[in-house]
């Protein structure tokens, strides 16, 4: 392939997790890949490394997703890129950057309010709308959701609400984009190992585990396959939909422990990736 015909793929929040396996991934069915990072920069040379050596393009984009500045930065960054291949096409689009294990209800204050929203809704509603304007007609947008979104998460609610605003951005937006000739679907994990030390806990792995009724915490691999066919002309017919790889954590079968605890007790400080 030359270097001015290339598949191109956006992916916030690439340097590790789910946005990361979806960037190899990507990479691997011959995507070029744009990898947005929030400020680990040693981990995205890491993955551009990675996919260099592979045979594949990586540039790499910092941005605060949680201001206007940094969504503003993050487009002009992939138009520059553009610019450099002007017969490339830029077909995909993975709004993965998210701030996980939000706060309580009762401990909720409205900075931390408007700044999960700000990244973990606000922020992919306007990629997405920037991207439009620059994607070829056959692109394809995959928001990243959570089963978080459809059980009781009194613990973690404001981050439980930034995704169910996620699905109905997918809803409404797929129609918008149709005209376009853009598909917008949401993929739906469950919990999955993001290698957080949490992971490597029995007690936390069972905790975690009590939510699917096949048990078991995903891979960010497995996410990223689903997230590979959304974008993929196999799911060509399919748009405004929300594909459920939580192992059925949304079923509401959940166990119920007698010692509950808060998941957000595990984190140092959220990342947008």
């Amino acid at each position: 392939m030359s270097i001015s015909n290339r598949r191109i793929a956006v992916i916030t929040g690439a340097s590790g997790g789910i946005g990361r396996a979806t960037a190899i991934k990507l990479c691997d069915e011959g995507y070029d890949i744009i990898a947005h990072y929030h400020s680990d920069l040693l981990r995205s040379q890491e993955l551009q490394e990675q996919i260099e050596q592979k045979g594949r393009l990586c540039w790499l984009v910092t941005a605060d997703l949680a201001t206007e500045e940094g969504i503003n930065s993050l487009l002009c960054g992939v138009a520059d890129v553009l610019d450099v291949l002007p017969n490339s096409s830029l077909t995909a689009l993975v709004n993965n950057a998210a701030l996980l294990l939000g706060p309580s209800f009762e401990e909720a204050t409205v900075s931390e309010f408007d700044r999960y929203f700000a990244v973990n809704s606000r922020a992919p509603l306007f990629i997405s709308q920037g991207i439009a304007k620059l994607m070829a007609p056959g692109g394809s947008i995959v928001n990243i959701s959570s089963a978080a979104a459809h059980f009781s998460s009194p613990g973690d609610i404001v981050y439980a609400m930034t995704k169910a605003t996620i699905e109905s951005f997918t809803k409404n937006a797929a129609q918008a984009l149709a005209g376009k000739g853009i598909r917008i679907n949401a993929v739906m994990p469950g919990f999955t190992d993001n290698g957080h030390q949490a992971f490597k806990s029995p007690t936390i792995r069972t905790h975690m585990s009590n939510y699917s009724v096949l048990g078991g915490v995903s891979s960010p691999e497995t996410v990223a396959e689903a997230i590979s066919f959304l974008l993929s002309d196999q799911a060509d017919r399919t748009t405004g939909a929300v594909l459920d790889v939580s192992g059925g954590s949304a079923l509401g079968a959940r166990q119920r422990e007698k010692n509950s605890f808060s998941l957000r007790d595990l984190r140092d400080e959220p990342d947008q990736g």
